[in-house]
């Protein structure tokens, strides 16, 4: 075979390659046939981009006159492989047509019934969601009142330790000796031990306003404003299951309920915690029916409810140790005089006699009926309150003196929480508790008693 021969039957080869490489119509569907790198340019001599291997397939664009291939990378770039290890798989999928939109119906009626029909399911789904709230708080409040009485043991520690240790020598007069002169000497004597151990108690008594004030009392009054949101007490915010007022009146008992009074009663419960720790509180108990509880803590007018025995201590019957507001230390105490409920409360019990060292003839008017003389006797000698050790049961109790019922809006007593005794639950305050610090007698009774601190 002559050299021109040779040259013509190798461009006929060549040709015929090219051609079978070409033979589809492109853009199409290529696969290796071996490990094949990819190059920036259509020859050996470029860089190498990248590797794939056999059996990849790759969309081919355009074959280049020295037979490599013009390859569409991801991310619409190109690059460049030999064509002989290339083989077809199939032209390149033709994308899908979208399928033709709906015509948008603008008729009146289906409008209507497309927004009743939203309305009706919006319902459903709020009156479902609302039983199932309510069910989830009645469970909280069932397992609050178990799982506090168990939290709250090392605090209730530290309230009994620091009321044993401002007045560590009460035991010792339970009973009033009958020498006048000698209690009053000690009286004066132990006026000047309280500074002292007023001061070394300063840290237990942040300790238990911190706890009781921010922590518990917020706790509860929140549980409170969530019920008046999902189940409100008044009828015209939606109580006695009036759904349209209930749907009319959510956001505004979302905002008057949680956000308003529930940001008073944190400010409320700061404030009381800074003044619980210069002043001293104790955390005592009441023991009452559910009626009176609910009238002592309850906020007039907040839901439709203006008695005026709402919000206000009154004075009951007996009064062996005083005519006065009782609280007792022990919780077996209060429970003693529960008529179904009981009111925890913080105190500020003020300047506290004992009626161990008082004068004889006020010792023995308590224990009977209307002791009228302990209240006259303490009012008029600077003390707020008496700490009675009533033999005749073996407890301690607090009367605090409230003559005319001075005392019956008093900050010196506010209520934490209240339990029903019957239920063994917390006990719902319709509207939430009485903000015990907006008034102005209240404030002029702290200054005048921080002023009396000081002296």
């Amino acid at each position: 075979m002559t050299l021109r021969s040779f040259i013509t039957a190798l461009l006929i080869l060549c040709c015929i390659e090219v051609c079978a490489a070409t033979e589809h119509s492109l853009p199409a569907i290529y696969t290796t046939t071996t490990d094949l790198n990819f190059r920036n340019g259509p020859g050996k001599s470029y860089s190498k981009v990248t590797t794939l291997p056999r059996g990849s397939e790759v969309k081919v664009t355009n074959f280049t006159y020295n037979n490599w291939a013009i390859v569409e990378m991801s991310g619409n770039t190109t690059a460049y492989c030999s064509a002989n290890y290339l083989q077809y798989a199939g032209p390149v999928p033709a994308p899908q047509a979208e399928a033709p939109r709906k015509a948008k119906s603008h008729g009146l009626v289906p409008t209507i019934i497309g927004w009743a029909w939203t309305a009706i399911l919006w319902v459903i789904g709020i009156i479902v969601v609302r039983k199932l709230m309510l069910w989830c708080a009645s469970i909280i409040s069932v397992v609050a009142y178990k799982v506090y009485w168990v939290a709250c043991l090392p605090f209730y520690f530290m309230n009994w330790l620091q009321r044993y240790a401002s007045k560590p020598w009460r035991l010792f007069f339970k009973f009033n000796s009958g020498n006048d002169s000698r209690n009053q000497e000690l009286r004066q004597i132990f006026e000047w031990v309280k500074i002292p151990l007023y001061i070394a108690l300063t840290p237990l008594r942040f300790v238990n306003a911190v706890y009781y004030n921010l922590v518990v009392h917020c706790s509860f009054e929140s549980l409170n404003y969530a019920l008046e949101v999902l189940y409100p007490s008044h009828y015209r915010e939606g109580g006695d299951d009036n759904w349209i007022n209930w749907l009319i009146w959510l956001p505004w008992r979302i905002i008057k309920y949680p956000m308003w009074h529930g940001s008073l009663t944190f400010i409320e419960s700061g404030i009381w915690t800074v003044v619980d720790t210069f002043i001293p509180a104790l955390t005592l108990f009441h023991g009452t029916d559910t009626t009176a509880s609910e009238s002592i803590t309850q906020s007039r007018g907040r839901v439709g409810n203006n008695s005026w025995r709402t919000e206000v201590w009154n004075v009951g019957g007996g009064n062996f140790a005083g005519n006065g507001i009782y609280f007792a230390p022990a919780r077996s105490t209060a429970l003693h005089y529960s008529a179904g409920s009981l009111i925890v409360c913080r105190v500020s019990l003020g300047r506290v006699i004992d009626l161990g060292l008082a004068p004889y003839n006020i010792f023995r008017q308590c224990g009977h009926a209307d002791a009228l003389g302990a209240t006259r006797w303490g009012l008029n000698n600077g003390y707020t309150t008496g700490e009675w050790w009533r033999a005749d049961c073996h407890w301690w109790e607090y009367c605090m003196y409230d003559w005319k019922n001075r005392y019956n809006h008093s900050w010196r007593i506010r209520p934490l929480y209240v339990l029903s005794i019957d239920d063994e639950m917390l006990q719902r305050i319709p509207g939430g508790m009485h903000h015990w610090l907006f008034r102005k007698m209240v404030i002029n009774d702290i200054i005048d008693s921080f002023n009396t601190l000081v002296e």
